[in-house]
């Protein structure tokens, strides 16, 4: 039985050192991490200073979250270099989008003058005679 204590003190000493060199990372819910602390465990698994298991447990993540990161990763850098300085099909589309609006605004507040102008120029208001 002293063997086992001693084997259980082992490890639950070394994982009370790594949480004290966790304690610099902000902890917030199991498996939500910001973009920031995303692109980090993926530099540093890119790097080889850390290993996907390493990073899993310092992100309490699941494995396969930090190799789905790494694709991720790879996959938006693939096409940014593939695009180069270009801007991406979602980014056109939006200023499609943009454009569209601005010019039904611009219709909208033209009509809207034009209403107001009609409505000062009548003799009476709307809705109610001139007697």
């Amino acid at each position: 039985m002293a063997s086992q204590k001693g084997k259980l003190a082992g490890p639950s000493s070394a994982s009370s050192v790594e949480t004290d060199q966790d304690a610099s990372f902000k902890r917030g819910r199991p498996g939500r991490r910001t973009g920031d602390e995303r692109a980090q465990a993926v530099l540093e698994l890119l790097a080889g200073k850390a290993s996907i298991q390493q990073l899993a447990m310092r992100f309490s993540v699941h494995e396969q979250t930090i190799v789905k990161w790494r694709d991720d990763a790879l996959a938006g850098m693939n096409d940014s270099l593939r695009r180069g300085t270009g801007k991406s099909p979602r980014e056109r589309e939006l200023e499609k989008e943009l454009k569209a609006l601005k010019t039904a605004f611009t219709d909208l507040a033209i009509r809207n003058e034009l209403a107001e102008r009609a409505l000062k120029s009548r003799p009476s208001q709307p809705g109610r005679s001139a007697k």
